[in-house]
């Protein structure tokens, strides 16, 4: 996602903020003046918590406003984590709004009020209980869509406003019904409730301002990535942080050391561009490379008869009858498995070579020893970062032998130029023709 893409998310999330804290001044100055007009006090105090329900909707505002400004020398990381000051900020005034309700509901147990407005006190409450659920609703939807946890934090508290529209609603009932307590209980009840988000809202708000890891789901979703691109061996060190609605990333990996700068700067472009495809929240991920090294080693030997590591190399590559696979242990010098495979391409008409070479690939080798191969065998299987190194000894185990005492050249080039069909009918009528880099037979 680029930083265009990034700011049309923050500025959604602040239109939507925008109505939210218009639509609630308007309701908190009605339910205020009806409140005193009427002697509902219930109303008033819901009508207080509104109005600081609306300065906090303007730090939000605040916060994702701050949040488009552009990385600069002294923010290099961006304002991202202003939206979560100004989600500590709201959470703070939550946390207030439930002592003071926990305070004037344990009054209101004593207290029997009248209301000389009921039916416009109980209209007044209804209409707060609809928008507060309408504007939740809509929160949450605009919250989700951009992964604000500001938005959705302040859809929340909007949810808590429909008990407190509720509650407000059933007191004024209660009251113009001459029924104690009603009013304060359900008071308290609610001031609970409110305390309770206050307090979840706080922790999320704390932990985001010390870079909280996302979680466990997007770690794995990130770790499956990052193992399914070719090249990389291992990773380590993967490291997520929440910077307001996005996500920062780092991690290690380890690719082959012969792979060259260019190639390992393609392997790291390619895990970025495909975690920021999938994950659409992660705004930078830094991927650091180093060299792999290991002490089992996976091998490829093409052979022509299946008599296990007896079996005489063959002189071909994509042509071979079969392919013996060894693991082994370079430090220790000692064979740990092997097991032998049909070459299912021996048969091509043409570009055998390429789809042996295919093969090899998915089966997941670290290096082939073959006499010889030819140049586009040879690239796929070096862009898949396989080790190709020259055959010396006439048997398999010969050939592994030498491996292990590194008397093995390493191939830095193919053995031969690309003939792209081999069958016997061509190579007797056809004749050879130069076109560009490549022989070919027309």
């Amino acid at each position: 996602m680029n930083f265009r893409e990034r700011i049309d998310k923050l500025k959604k999330g602040e239109k939507a903020t925008k109505i939210s804290t218009l639509t609630i001044a308007i309701l908190a100055l009605i339910e205020a003046v009806v409140g005193t007009i009427s002697g509902a006090t219930i109303l008033v105090a819901d009508a207080l918590h509104n109005a600081i329900d609306s300065l906090t909707s303007f730090a939000s505002l605040f916060g994702l406003k701050i949040s488009q400004r552009k990385p600069d020398e002294k923010f290099p990381y961006g304002y991202y984590k202003a939206e979560n000051l100004a989600t500590l900020f709201i959470s703070v005034f939550i946390f207030y709004v439930a002592v003071e309700l926990l305070i004037e509901g344990y009054s209101k147990i004593f207290t029997l009020t009248e209301i000389s407005m009921p039916f416009q006190a109980m209209f007044v409450a209804l209409v707060s209980l609809i928008v507060s659920y309408l504007l939740a609703r809509y929160m949450r939807k605009v919250g989700n869509e951009i992964n604000s946890q500001l938005l959705i934090a302040t859809s929340q508290e909007k949810l808590t406003d429909v008990f407190s529209s509720i509650v407000v609603l059933i007191a004024i009932l209660a009251t113009f019904y001459r029924i104690p307590y009603i009013e304060g209980l359900f008071t308290i009840l609610f001031s609970l409730l409110v305390l309770k988000s206050g307090i979840f809202i706080i922790k999320d708000s704390i932990f985001a301002l010390m870079d909280v890891s996302p979680g466990k789901e997007i770690e794995e979703k990130v770790g499956k990535i990052i193992s399914s691109i070719a090249g990389v061996e291992e990773f380590k060190d993967l490291k997520l942080r929440k910077a307001g609605p996005f996500i920062f990333g780092e991690v290690t990996i380890k690719i082959r050391k012969h792979a060259d700068v260019k190639r390992a700067h393609e392997i790291a472009d390619s895990i970025e561009s495909k975690i920021k495809k999938e994950i659409e929240e992660i705004d930078s991920f830094t991927i650091h490379v180093e060299p792999y090294e290991s002490e089992e080693v996976k091998l490829a030997i093409p052979i022509d008869t299946n008599k296990g590591l007896s079996s005489e190399v063959s002189k071909h590559f994509g042509r071979a009858n079969y392919f013996v696979f060894v693991i082994v242990n370079k430090k220790e010098g000692k064979i740990i498995s092997f097991y032998t495979k049909n070459n299912p391409y021996k048969e091509r008409a043409a570009k055998a070579g390429l789809f042996t070479a295919n093969f090899l690939v998915k089966e997941r080798i670290d290096a082939l020893i073959t006499k010889e191969v030819g140049e586009i065998s040879f690239h796929t299987l070096r862009d898949n970062l396989i080790d190709i190194y020259k055959a010396e000894g006439k048997t398999a185990r010969e050939v592994i032998e030498n491996f292990m005492k590194g008397k093995l050249e390493i191939l830095n080039k193919p053995t031969k130029e690309e003939i792209v069909s081999e069958t016997p009918t061509e190579y007797r009528f056809g004749r050879l023709r130069r076109r560009g880099p490549w022989w070919r037979v027309w």
